[in-house]
């Protein structure tokens, strides 16, 4: 079978067959555009089959790959972590736009965050905790891959960390009652993505104890639900000022340590 057939056949979305075929070839998705005739050997279609029946099954793309791109970047992903989302972007963008030297990222899971800080910002000292050993493997292996000096180390929120000019975090902030959540979900770890306290729970944890690892003037940056930033903001305002977002849909919430 060659490629333009199995694509007119495939069961899945085509951007996602395509993506498929490119891999297991270890080509880009213009070679399957410019090759349609390829023919597949055995092996490939078996593997490519595979693939489509997993992603088929609801099993998420980038797990079925290994891989996920992040601010132009491709980062390893296993189901260790969670798989980074193009709404995060916004909490390096929101970053670039302030002095910081010294910058901590809490949950750090794939390394995603840290990393792209640390090659956006090489100005900058960072440093990036998880509590799960299994998630600080990905994300040391992704910083040794993509040459970024990041600091990694284990830790439950910020019990082990020092002081920092910027804490960012894109924690668990998923209420599993919400009744819009995907069956891709499950796929992803539970500790990466659901909290108590209709999904609040470590987002306060964090803000209780970031006042005392913020320098004077520091930023707190939170990826949060729009639907849960009005609650945030109240229980931040008596340590934080809230910066308004420049732009509305963002999920990133800025706040200042008064």
């Amino acid at each position: 079978m060659n490629v333009s057939s199995w694509l007119k056949e495939s069961p899945i979305d085509h951007l996602d067959s395509e993506l498929i075929v490119a891999f297991v070839l270890g080509k880009d998705r213009t070679f399957v555009h410019a090759h349609p005739e390829y023919v597949f050997t055995e092996v490939e279609l078996a593997k490519i089959q595979d693939f489509a029946t997993r992603r088929g099954a609801g099993e998420p793309l980038a797990y079925i790959l290994g891989t996920k791109e992040f601010y132009g970047r491709n980062f390893r992903v296993t189901r260790d972590t969670l798989i980074p989302r193009p709404e995060t972007e916004a909490l390096i963008d929101l970053a670039k736009t302030l002095n910081a030297q010294k910058i901590l990222d809490v949950g750090t899971g794939s390394g995603c965050i840290a990393i792209t800080l640390a090659l956006e910002m090489p100005q900058a000292e960072i440093e990036a905790v998880d509590i799960s050993p299994k998630a600080l493997e990905i994300a040391q292996e992704n910083a040794k891959n993509l040459g970024a000096k990041v600091k990694f180390y284990q830790s439950d929120l910020l019990e082990n960390t020092g002081k920092y000019d910027i804490i960012v975090a894109n924690l668990p902030y998923v209420d599993k009652n919400w009744d819009w959540l995907g069956p891709e979900l499950d796929y992803e770890p539970e500790t990466a993505l659901y909290a108590d306290d209709g999904g609040l729970e470590l987002i306060k944890k964090l803000i209780n104890q970031a006042p005392q690892h913020l320098n004077h003037d520091g930023y707190l940056l939170l990826e949060a639900d729009r639907s849960q930033h009005e609650k945030i903001a109240s229980y931040a305002s008596d340590y934080f000022d809230i910066l308004s977002n420049p732009n509305d849909q963002t999920l990133a919430l800025c706040l200042c340590l008064r």
